[in-house]
């Protein structure tokens, strides 16, 4: 069985940004926008014995305040970083009926367990928010928050638990042993 690393994307590998009267926070809309963590480059020393995999919600195409053109960019922009196996991303919204795959839900995890024969239980999530913590949980993955400095509302649940937190990716060594 493989082991895989699976990664948010917006907000844990490129900046995420506040909206407006909120405390909430989007993805990119256009190449302006767009930036990636200068830290993102450590990941690629564990693509020898981890499967790199993004799982994202990208709820604001189907909203129409993103193009689905410039979802596929920042996904092109990012593998020429880093080496990602496959990115599994869920368009649903988050209170959409028959949905299986917005985080914390974790049908896009599940989906890559089978593709690739992944083992969960020796794979991490790593993500910027309670959702990412709860995707990792409920699909017995271990659970790492990236800490981005997001008011606690983003990052802090009752339910959802990370087992680490990080502010950075170097610190991974710490807790992924290669």
């Amino acid at each position: 069985m493989k082991k895989a690393i699976f990664l948010d994307r917006d907000g844990t590998l490129n900046y995420s940004l506040k909206k407006k009267n909120s405390t909430k926070v989007r993805p990119p809309y256009k190449i302006s926008e767009l930036k990636f963590y200068e830290d993102i480059h450590e990941l690629k020393k564990y693509s020898k014995d981890y499967l790199l995999i993004v799982v994202t919600n990208q709820p604001d195409i189907k909203k129409g305040k993103q193009k689905n053109s410039f979802n596929r960019y920042i996904n092109y922009k990012l593998k020429k970083i880093i080496p990602i196996k496959k990115i599994y991303t869920c368009y649903c919204l988050e209170k959409e009926n028959n949905c299986n795959c917005y985080k914390p839900k974790p049908e896009m995890i599940f989906k890559a367990k089978k593709k690739y024969q992944i083992d969960l239980k020796k794979s991490y999530m790593i993500g910027d928010t309670w959702r990412d913590i709860g995707l990792a949980i409920n699909s017995g993955c271990i659970s790492i928050l990236i800490d981005r400095n997001y008011d606690k509302s983003l990052t802090k649940s009752k339910k959802y638990k990370p087992q680490y937190i990080i502010r950075k990716f170097s610190e991974l060594k710490k807790i992924i042993k290669l």
